[in-house]
């Protein structure tokens, strides 16, 4: 089921496969999906596309998520939704992307169905 409206969603990944697969994935859930694999631009490829959500993996070179999640909260505020995407799901894990302004954690694989129930959570029908 695809989601409502035109939703713009952001993936940040530095393994390509993933960042593309997951576009794919957002893609056929009905939304335009770009991804970026350096968070280095990921700030500018935001602000030329302005996203309503952006999915962050944590762990990547350079800039970590949650200092990218802190970058991308303070230029977009609350209006742009932001999801931790990991390998790390302890709740520690989960507690550090609350406080570095994360809506929602999941934990790498992420299902289809997973991501579908969080658009269809953070972007309810009218």
């Amino acid at each position: 089921m695809k989601t409502q409206g035109p939703y713009c969603a952001l993936v940040v990944d530095d393994h390509e496969d993933t960042a593309e697969s997951f576009a794919k994935v957002l893609h056929l859930l009905g939304c335009e999906a770009v991804f970026v694999t350096d968070p280095r631009n990921a700030l500018a490829e935001a602000q030329r596309v302005k996203p309503h959500v952006a999915f962050l993996d944590i762990g990547m070179p350079h800039i970590n998520g949650r200092e990218l999640a802190r970058t991308l909260r303070t230029a977009f505020g609350e209006d742009l939704r932001l999801v931790a995407v990991t390998a790390y799901g302890g709740a520690h894990d989960r507690a550090a992307s609350r406080r570095a302004g994360f809506d929602a954690h999941v934990v790498k694989p992420v299902d289809p169905a997973l991501v579908e129930s969080i658009l269809k959570t953070m972007f309810p029908a009218d």
